[in-house]
């Protein structure tokens, strides 16, 4: 089984677009496993149109709690919590916040009646859904909730595990935008990553960090600019840097008003505008494939 990461250095440059046009034009063909691992905002899931069949809730976070049978009421938690978490009740009780604790452990140490401990709680849900395109897991982090990276590899981990156990073709995997903790995460292991940019400045920085990043760890990458046409100067720099980076130009997707009135039917490009884009997404698949087979 291949897997395939559809990365970009930052947010907004058409990731889910492009991932849920390659799944629509992956699918016929071969047998297709799904990853949504932008746990912070899973879109896929959108344009897909999943039934979630199993949820799984995810416990990563540590909150402090305070046993009130044990507490003496002396106040020095509250004096020493940063995040404002401790508060006084109208009783004269102290009680801690999950929404503000930090699990920073502050009050744990310097408690003298030793009645404060911390629990894990629950930071989020992940899920196996059945779609049209092959199943697909995906996630919601609690908003305010730490340990993204912890989450991206619990969905990651469980796709690649029923990808094996049911032979399929390939694992085609949503990431995270950025270069941060869950990108890093979501590329580990996989077999080529396709960074999705667009013609701006910013668009072409980060599609540079995004590369530096899968660079170190050794992942072959492939480039889509989206919007292509839209800043042909700084597209035309793209093409010189990925030229001399050997990163594969997999394709180029024009600036489209259409688009935004196609996505808002939350199904795949290719099925909405499939005489313009079918063909068009055929090719990209057929060259990150080639970059694949060549590199294994």
């Amino acid at each position: 089984m291949e897997e395939i990461l559809i990365i970009s250095g930052k947010g907004g440059t058409g990731k889910t677009t492009v991932s849920a046009s390659l799944a629509d034009i992956v699918s016929p063909q071969h047998k297709l496993v799904l990853a949504d691992v932008d746990v912070d905002a899973a879109n896929l899931e959108i344009l897909l149109a999943p039934h979630v069949e199993h949820t799984y809730p995810f416990m990563a976070g540590k909150v402090a709690v305070i046993d009130q049978d044990a507490c003496i009421a002396c106040g020095i938690c509250e004096d020493v919590c940063r995040f404002d978490a401790v508060q006084q009740n109208e009783d004269g009780k102290f009680v801690i916040d999950s929404a503000f604790c930090e699990g920073c452990l502050s009050c744990v140490h310097q408690c003298p009646a030793n009645a404060i401990e911390t629990k894990v709680h629950q930071s989020g849900e992940w899920y196996r859904s059945a779609s049209n395109y092959g199943v697909l897991f995906h996630a919601n982090l609690y908003p305010g909730e730490e340990n993204s990276g912890k989450l991206v590899t619990q969905v990651k981990e469980d796709a690649r595990k029923f990808g094996e156990e049911t032979q399929a073709d390939f694992l085609l995997i949503d990431g995270p935008p950025g270069i941060g903790c869950p990108v890093t995460a979501a590329l580990n292991g996989v077999d080529a990553a396709v960074i999705v940019s667009e013609p701006t400045l910013t668009g072409f920085h980060d599609m540079r960090r995004a590369k530096e990043t899968a660079d170190f760890f050794r992942i072959p990458t492939l480039l889509v600019i989206n919007k292509s046409d839209l800043n042909p100067a700084i597209r035309d720099e793209m093409l010189v840097f990925s030229a001399q980076k050997g990163m594969a130009l997999a394709g180029l997707i024009p600036y489209d008003e259409e688009i935004v009135h196609a996505l808002s039917a939350r199904k795949p490009l290719t099925q909405t505008l499939p005489e313009r884009y079918h063909p068009l997404f055929s090719r990209i698949w057929q060259d990150i494939t080639t970059t694949v087979c060549s590199a294994i």
